[in-house]
C-alpha cells in the first residue's frame, strides 16, 4: 500500500526521536544507486524537521569480483567505503549516519563507530518500515534476552526434523538488533528484532537440518526439500539431500574458501510483527529480508565470518538461515520450544 508524504515523514521522525536525535546534532544521509528514493527523500525531510543539521553523502556502488548477480547480501567484503578516506572522515564527524546504501561489516564502519558516531541501516521499502517501526518494547525484549545469552556457556538446538547442535559460548560478543541507533557508537538495522552470538572457535558439533519452509539468505527463497548439514569442529563437513542441498553445496563451493563453511552467528528472532510469509511477496531486489531474519521464534543459523563478534575469520561466503520450529536452550533453560519463545520470567532463570 502506498504511503503519503506526511505519513512517511512522521514515521521517520518517530524513529529518529527514538534514536535520541537532537537539534544540536548532525546527520549524514548515506545514499547509493540502490537506495529507495522515498527513504532518501523523507528521511532528509524528517531530519530537517527535527531541527538537526543534514549532510547528504552519495557513493557509487562497488563491484566486488565475487558478488553473484546484483545481490549485495551475497558478498561479505570490500565496499564503496573501503579506502574512501573523505567519506569515512565525513561520517566520523557526524553524530549519526542514516545508511540507506548498506555499507556495513567492514573495518571502515568499525572505525566510524569507534569515533562515537551511531549508524542506522535502512534498506527495506517504506511499507515494511511502517509495519515494523521499532518500539521501546522491542528494545527491552531484545536487551533482556541478551542479558541471558551473554551469561550462557552452552547453546543446544534441536528440532523434530533432526537438528541436534551443541556449541560452547563466551568467547565472542552478543549482537543485538532492535532497530534503533540510540547510543554513541551503536550500529543497528531498521527493521529488526533479534539477537545472536558466535560460538567458541571449533566448538560447534552435531547436525543441522534445514527443513522445508526454512529460508536461505542471500538466496531469498524458501527451502523445499530438507538439507542435512554435518558439523564437526566448528565447520560444516557434509551437505546432504536433494536439489536444495545440491544447490547449496555448489554455491558454497564456488567461493573456494574453506572458511565459508565455519559456523558463524547463532540466535533467535523476537519481532512479533515480522512475517515469515513476507519474503515471497516482494521482488528479491526490493527487500533485505528483515522479516525473515526477525520473525518471532526463528532460530538463526549462519555460516562464514565472525569479524563482527570480535573474531578474525574473514570470508566473502556468508549465509543467514532463519529456521522454524526449533527448540533452543541456553545452559539447559529453554529460550524457544518448537519455534515458540518462552516467557521472559522463565528465560531469566538462566541469567541468575
Amino acid at each position: 500500500m502506498a504511503m503519503g508524504a506526511r505519513d512517511q515523514i512522521a514515521m521517520w521522525q518517530r524513529v529518529l526521536g527514538l534514536c535520541r536525535l537532537t537539534p544540536a546534532e548532525t546527520v549524514v544521509l548515506l545514499v547509493g544507486p540502490d537506495s529507495h528514493p522515498d527513504n532518501a527523500r523523507f528521511a532528509a525531510e524528517a531530519v530537517m524537521e527535527c531541527g538537526a543539521r543534514l549532510a547528504r553523502l552519495e557513493l557509487g556502488q562497488s563491484a566486488p569480483s565475487k558478488a553473484v548477480a546484483s545481490e549485495r547480501t551475497a558478498y561479505f567484503g570490500p565496499t564503496a567505503l573501503t579506502g574512501n578516506l573523505p567519506a569515512v572522515a565525513a561520517m566520523k564527524s557526524a553524530d549519526m549516519v542514516v545508511d540507506l546504501m548498506g555499507i556495513d561489516r567492514g573495518t571502515e564502519q568499525q572505525e566510524i563507530l569507534d569515533s562515537g558516531t551511531r549508524i542506522l541501516l535502512v534498506k527495506e521499502p517504506p511499507e515494511v518500515l511502517a509495519r515494523l517501526v521499532p518500539t521501546e518494547d522491542d528494545r527491552r525484549r531484545v536487551l533482556a534476552a541478551a542479558a541471558v545469552l551473554g551469561r550462557a556457556r552452552e547453546m543446544h538446538v534441536t528440532s523434530a526434523a533432526g537438528t541436534n547442535l551443541k556449541v560452547r559460548l563466551g568467547q565472542y560478543s552478543v549482537l543485538t538488533e532492535y532497530g534503533l541507533a540510540d547510543e554513541p557508537g551503536r550500529w543497528d538495522h531498521w527493521p529488526s528484532g533479534f539477537l545472536a552470538t558466535w560460538p567458541n572457535e571449533g566448538s560447534a558439533e552435531g547436525a543441522v537440518v534445514i527443513d522445508s519452509g526454512d529460508i536461505i539468505l542471500p538466496f531469498k527463497d524458501y527451502v523445499r526439500s530438507p538439507i542435512h548439514l554435518t558439523i564437526k569442529g566448528g565447520y560444516i563437513r557434509a551437505i546432504d539431500g536433494a536439489f536444495d542441498a545440491d544447490y547449496l553445496r555448489e554455491y558454497m563451493a564456488s567461493f573456494a574458501d574453506p572458511e565459508g563453511y565455519a559456523v558463524s552467528h547463532l540466535g533467535w528472532g523476537l519481532q512479533d510483527r515480522a512475517l515469515w510469509t513476507a519474503l515471497r511477496l516482494y521482488d528479491k531486489r526490493q527487500t533485505n529480508a528483515m522479516d525473515a531474519r526477525s520473525f518471532l521464534g526463528n532460530f538463526m543459523f549462519s555460516t562464514g565470518p565472525n569479524l563482527e563478534g570480535g573474531g578474525t575469520r574473514k570470508t566473502p561466503c556468508h549465509l543467514d538461515i532463519p529456521m522454524r520450529r526449533c527448540s533452543l536452550a541456553l545452559d539447559g533453560v529453554a529460550m524457544t520450544v518448537e519455534g515458540k519463545v518462552m516467557p521472559a520470567d522463565q528465560q531469566a532463570r538462566s541469567a541468575a
